[in-house]
């Protein structure tokens, strides 16, 4: 599989961090014969707003939206797209006491695992996807910073 990223807000990414995540989790996550292409997109409140408020029904920004596309049994699909909220992210990080970079990881990783078909609606799968979310991240610590 392959990633794709695409900057609709302004700001640094970790670029490295986050091709390394992705390979790392995809290579374990996804089913024999998934191939395919992953948009990540990095945004604005406004633009997660529209999609949250068009998809989930939810007039409000959120952090992360994960949308499977195509069935990712050829090459060329688009298997799914994840969208980050940029501002949101950095609120986020600054609350929590995390760095920038580490919640835009963070919030990227939340959106693979949904594609990959984790959810945290019941109390179980919630254990699951945050276990998943602290083995990758953990991984990614271990990368360049860039």
């Amino acid at each position: 599989m392959k990633l794709n990223v695409f900057r609709e807000a302004v700001g640094r990414l970790p670029m490295k961090r986050l091709k390394k995540l992705f390979d790392k989790l995809s290579s374990e996550e996804k089913k024999p014969g998934w191939s395919g292409e992953v948009n990540l997109i990095f945004t604005d409140d406004a633009r997660i707003r529209s999609l949250n408020k068009q998809f989930r029904h939810i007039d409000k920004a959120t952090d992360v939206l994960a949308f499977t596309i195509d069935q990712p049994e050829s090459e060329d699909c688009v298997f799914g797209e994840v969208y980050v909220s940029v501002p949101t992210a950095l609120r986020q990080a600054e609350r929590c006491g995390a760095t920038q970079a580490d919640e835009l990881v963070r919030l990227s990783c939340h959106g693979f695992l949904h594609l990959f078909g984790y959810d945290h609606g019941k109390k179980r799968d919630a254990e699951q996807m945050n276990a998943l979310e602290e083995y990758y991240l953990s991984y990614s610590k271990r990368t360049d910073n860039g």
